[in-house]
Protein backbone atom coordinates (compact mmCIF):
# COMPACT_ATOMS: atom_id res chain seq x y z
CA UNK A 1 0.00 0.00 0.00
CA UNK A 2 1.27 3.31 -1.14
CA UNK A 3 0.41 6.78 0.23
CA UNK A 4 1.58 9.86 -1.57
CA UNK A 5 2.48 13.00 0.73
CA UNK A 6 2.10 16.46 -0.55
CA UNK A 7 2.68 19.44 1.40
CA UNK A 8 2.19 23.38 0.44
CA UNK A 9 0.41 23.46 -3.15
CA UNK A 10 -0.20 26.82 -2.65
CA UNK A 11 -2.91 27.60 -5.64
CA UNK A 12 -0.54 25.65 -8.25
CA UNK A 13 -2.98 23.71 -9.95
CA UNK A 14 -0.17 22.58 -12.78
CA UNK A 15 2.46 21.36 -10.20
CA UNK A 16 -0.36 19.39 -8.02
CA UNK A 17 -1.78 17.71 -11.35
CA UNK A 18 2.16 16.33 -12.52
CA UNK A 19 2.47 15.37 -9.06
CA UNK A 20 -0.87 13.19 -8.79
CA UNK A 21 0.14 11.93 -12.66
CA UNK A 22 3.51 10.63 -11.58
CA UNK A 23 1.76 8.82 -8.33
CA UNK A 24 -1.30 7.87 -9.83
CA UNK A 25 -1.22 4.27 -7.80
CA UNK A 26 -1.17 6.05 -4.57
CA UNK A 27 -3.92 3.99 -2.56
CA UNK A 28 -4.17 6.96 -0.44
CA UNK A 29 -3.28 10.77 0.23
CA UNK A 30 -2.04 12.93 2.81
CA UNK A 31 -2.15 16.76 2.52
CA UNK A 32 -0.14 18.92 5.10
CA UNK A 33 -1.89 21.87 4.16
CA UNK A 34 -1.79 24.94 2.88
CA UNK A 35 -3.78 24.29 -0.66
CA UNK A 36 -4.00 28.34 -1.15
CA UNK A 37 -2.45 31.83 -1.29
CA UNK A 38 1.02 32.24 -3.69
CA UNK A 39 -0.33 30.77 -6.64
CA UNK A 40 -3.38 31.52 -9.33
CA UNK A 41 -5.39 28.38 -9.04
CA UNK A 42 -6.21 28.18 -5.79
CA UNK A 43 -10.33 26.89 -6.75
CA UNK A 44 -8.90 24.15 -8.25
CA UNK A 45 -6.29 22.74 -5.84
CA UNK A 46 -8.69 23.60 -2.71
CA UNK A 47 -11.96 21.40 -4.87
CA UNK A 48 -9.91 18.60 -5.74
CA UNK A 49 -9.07 18.54 -1.54
CA UNK A 50 -12.71 18.81 -1.31
CA UNK A 51 -13.46 15.41 -3.40
CA UNK A 52 -10.82 13.21 -1.95
CA UNK A 53 -12.50 10.01 -0.65
CA UNK A 54 -11.98 9.25 2.88
CA UNK A 55 -9.80 7.79 4.50
CA UNK A 56 -7.56 10.15 2.66
CA UNK A 57 -6.40 13.09 5.03
CA UNK A 58 -5.68 16.80 4.61
CA UNK A 59 -4.61 18.93 7.10
CA UNK A 60 -5.46 22.37 7.44
CA UNK A 61 -2.34 24.98 7.30
CA UNK A 62 -2.06 28.69 7.80
CA UNK A 63 -3.17 29.85 5.11
CA UNK A 64 -5.96 27.67 4.55
CA UNK A 65 -7.38 29.24 7.74
CA UNK A 66 -6.58 32.45 6.71
CA UNK A 67 -8.50 32.74 3.33
CA UNK A 68 -11.50 30.89 5.40
CA UNK A 69 -11.73 33.29 8.00
CA UNK A 70 -10.04 36.13 6.65
CA UNK A 71 -7.17 36.38 9.20
CA UNK A 72 -2.96 37.16 8.41
CA UNK A 73 -1.36 33.85 7.82
CA UNK A 74 1.43 35.21 9.94
CA UNK A 75 3.68 33.94 7.76
CA UNK A 76 8.15 35.55 7.25
CA UNK A 77 7.81 39.26 7.19
CA UNK A 78 9.68 38.76 3.96
CA UNK A 79 6.86 36.81 2.24
CA UNK A 80 4.18 38.88 3.91
CA UNK A 81 3.56 41.52 1.24
CA UNK A 82 3.12 38.69 -1.35
CA UNK A 83 0.63 36.47 0.85
CA UNK A 84 -1.55 39.69 1.38
CA UNK A 85 -1.64 40.29 -2.28
CA UNK A 86 -2.35 36.92 -2.96
CA UNK A 87 -4.84 35.99 -1.11
CA UNK A 88 -6.86 38.62 -1.92
CA UNK A 89 -7.01 35.94 -5.26
CA UNK A 90 -7.66 33.02 -3.36
CA UNK A 91 -10.26 34.96 -1.32
CA UNK A 92 -12.14 36.15 -4.58
CA UNK A 93 -11.06 32.26 -6.12
CA UNK A 94 -13.34 30.44 -3.69
CA UNK A 95 -17.01 29.56 -3.41
CA UNK A 96 -18.83 29.64 -0.13
CA UNK A 97 -18.85 26.17 0.14
CA UNK A 98 -14.74 25.53 -0.50
CA UNK A 99 -14.08 27.98 1.98
CA UNK A 100 -15.90 26.50 4.83
CA UNK A 101 -14.26 23.23 3.83
CA UNK A 102 -10.83 24.67 4.61
CA UNK A 103 -12.23 26.16 7.75
CA UNK A 104 -13.43 22.59 8.99
CA UNK A 105 -10.16 21.51 8.62
CA UNK A 106 -8.02 19.98 11.62
CA UNK A 107 -4.03 21.70 11.99
CA UNK A 108 -2.83 18.00 12.90
CA UNK A 109 -4.26 14.94 13.16
CA UNK A 110 -3.13 11.41 15.01
CA UNK A 111 -3.73 7.92 12.91
CA UNK A 112 -2.47 4.49 12.52
CA UNK A 113 -1.12 2.92 8.78
CA UNK A 114 -0.38 -0.78 8.81
CA UNK A 115 0.43 -1.07 12.96
CA UNK A 116 2.34 2.58 12.72
CA UNK A 117 1.83 5.59 15.09
CA UNK A 118 1.68 8.87 12.97
CA UNK A 119 1.26 12.39 13.81
CA UNK A 120 0.62 14.59 11.00
CA UNK A 121 0.75 18.83 10.88
CA UNK A 122 1.15 21.81 9.41
CA UNK A 123 3.82 23.05 10.88
CA UNK A 124 5.19 21.52 14.03
CA UNK A 125 3.47 19.42 16.79
CA UNK A 126 3.78 22.49 19.63
CA UNK A 127 2.33 24.62 17.32
CA UNK A 128 0.58 23.13 14.38
CA UNK A 129 -0.22 26.01 12.20
CA UNK A 130 2.47 28.48 12.84
CA UNK A 131 4.92 27.25 14.21
CA UNK A 132 8.77 26.41 12.85
CA UNK A 133 11.76 24.36 13.25
CA UNK A 134 14.65 23.76 10.49
CA UNK A 135 16.26 20.44 10.46
CA UNK A 136 19.76 21.61 11.56
CA UNK A 137 17.98 23.01 15.01
CA UNK A 138 18.96 21.53 18.02
CA UNK A 139 18.21 18.31 18.68
CA UNK A 140 16.98 19.23 22.00
CA UNK A 141 13.58 21.22 20.26
CA UNK A 142 12.93 18.40 17.76
CA UNK A 143 12.94 15.94 21.20
CA UNK A 144 10.40 18.35 22.45
CA UNK A 145 8.75 18.24 19.54
CA UNK A 146 8.44 14.54 19.00
CA UNK A 147 7.61 14.53 22.82
CA UNK A 148 4.60 16.65 21.96
CA UNK A 149 3.67 14.16 19.26
CA UNK A 150 3.34 11.49 21.43
CA UNK A 151 6.36 9.45 20.48
CA UNK A 152 4.77 8.20 16.81
CA UNK A 153 6.47 6.00 14.46
CA UNK A 154 6.49 8.63 11.98
CA UNK A 155 6.00 12.35 12.67
CA UNK A 156 5.15 14.35 9.50
CA UNK A 157 5.35 18.29 8.94
CA UNK A 158 5.50 20.80 6.07
CA UNK A 159 5.31 24.23 6.05
CA UNK A 160 9.33 25.21 5.49
CA UNK A 161 9.24 24.36 1.77
CA UNK A 162 12.07 22.30 2.69
CA UNK A 163 12.33 18.40 2.04
CA UNK A 164 13.46 16.54 5.23
CA UNK A 165 13.88 12.92 6.10
CA UNK A 166 16.03 12.52 9.87
CA UNK A 167 15.42 9.97 12.28
CA UNK A 168 15.33 10.64 16.22
CA UNK A 169 15.19 7.58 18.59
CA UNK A 170 12.19 5.52 16.67
CA UNK A 171 10.75 8.40 14.66
CA UNK A 172 10.93 9.48 11.56
CA UNK A 173 10.33 12.89 10.85
CA UNK A 174 9.54 13.60 7.38
CA UNK A 175 8.92 16.90 5.63
CA UNK A 176 8.07 16.21 1.84
CA UNK A 177 9.03 19.75 1.08
CA UNK A 178 6.33 22.18 -1.00
CA UNK A 179 4.33 20.95 -4.60
CA UNK A 180 3.49 24.49 -5.47
CA UNK A 181 6.28 26.76 -4.61
CA UNK A 182 9.75 24.92 -3.19
CA UNK A 183 12.40 26.86 -2.07
CA UNK A 184 15.47 24.03 -2.11
CA UNK A 185 16.72 25.24 -4.84
CA UNK A 186 15.16 23.21 -7.57
CA UNK A 187 11.94 24.49 -9.31
CA UNK A 188 10.54 21.22 -9.50
CA UNK A 189 7.09 20.05 -7.62
CA UNK A 190 8.17 18.33 -4.75
CA UNK A 191 6.44 15.54 -1.97
CA UNK A 192 7.31 12.23 -0.43
CA UNK A 193 5.94 8.55 -1.02
CA UNK A 194 5.22 6.33 2.20
CA UNK A 195 5.78 2.83 0.19
CA UNK A 196 5.31 -0.67 2.84
CA UNK A 197 7.02 1.54 5.34
CA UNK A 198 9.77 2.88 3.29
CA UNK A 199 9.59 7.12 3.27
CA UNK A 200 11.05 8.20 -0.01
CA UNK A 201 11.33 11.75 -1.16
CA UNK A 202 10.57 12.65 -4.62
CA UNK A 203 10.27 15.66 -7.03
CA UNK A 204 8.60 16.01 -10.41
CA UNK A 205 9.37 18.56 -13.29
CA UNK A 206 5.72 20.55 -14.48
CA UNK A 207 5.13 23.21 -16.57
CA UNK A 208 6.29 26.44 -14.36
CA UNK A 209 5.17 28.83 -17.40
CA UNK A 210 1.77 27.46 -17.04
CA UNK A 211 1.74 28.66 -13.73
CA UNK A 212 3.02 31.90 -14.36
CA UNK A 213 0.89 32.50 -17.47
CA UNK A 214 -2.11 31.54 -15.28
CA UNK A 215 -1.37 35.04 -13.33
CA UNK A 216 -2.10 37.14 -16.47
CA UNK A 217 -5.53 36.33 -16.39
CA UNK A 218 -5.62 37.61 -12.49
CA UNK A 219 -4.19 40.94 -12.92
CA UNK A 220 -1.51 40.24 -10.30
CA UNK A 221 0.21 43.55 -9.82
CA UNK A 222 3.66 43.57 -11.59
CA UNK A 223 6.04 43.67 -8.57
CA UNK A 224 4.71 40.33 -6.83
CA UNK A 225 3.96 38.51 -10.48
CA UNK A 226 8.05 39.47 -11.05
CA UNK A 227 8.56 38.21 -7.63
CA UNK A 228 6.45 34.87 -8.05
CA UNK A 229 8.03 34.38 -11.62
CA UNK A 230 11.59 34.47 -9.56
CA UNK A 231 10.21 32.19 -7.37
CA UNK A 232 8.70 29.46 -9.49
CA UNK A 233 11.68 29.80 -12.09
CA UNK A 234 14.46 29.23 -9.67
CA UNK A 235 13.40 27.30 -6.79
CA UNK A 236 14.48 29.56 -4.24
CA UNK A 237 12.82 32.91 -2.80
CA UNK A 238 12.76 35.31 0.40
CA UNK A 239 11.25 32.38 2.79
CA UNK A 240 13.58 31.65 5.63
CA UNK A 241 15.89 28.65 5.49
CA UNK A 242 17.79 28.68 8.79
CA UNK A 243 16.90 28.45 12.62
CA UNK A 244 18.10 31.64 13.52
CA UNK A 245 15.45 33.13 10.68
CA UNK A 246 12.58 30.89 11.75
CA UNK A 247 11.83 31.10 15.34
CA UNK A 248 9.13 28.44 16.88
CA UNK A 249 6.80 30.67 18.31
CA UNK A 250 6.13 34.79 17.99
CA UNK A 251 7.57 36.29 15.74
CA UNK A 252 8.47 35.27 11.77
CA UNK A 253 7.54 32.56 10.60
CA UNK A 254 7.29 30.14 8.21
CA UNK A 255 5.42 30.74 4.75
Amino acid sequence: MKILIISDVHGNWPALRAVLEAESDADRILCLGDLVNFGPQPAECVAWAKELVPPAWVIQGNHDRAVALNEDPLCSPRFAALAAATQLVSEKSLASELKEFLAELQPSRRFEWKGAKCFACHAIPSEPLYGCLAETAPSPLWNAEVAAAGLPDFLFLGHTHLPMETRLMKTLIVNPGSVGLPQHGDPQAAYAVWDEGVVTLRRVAYEVEETIRAYGQLGTAPDALAQLTEVLRTGKGPLPKSSNEMPRKSGAKGA
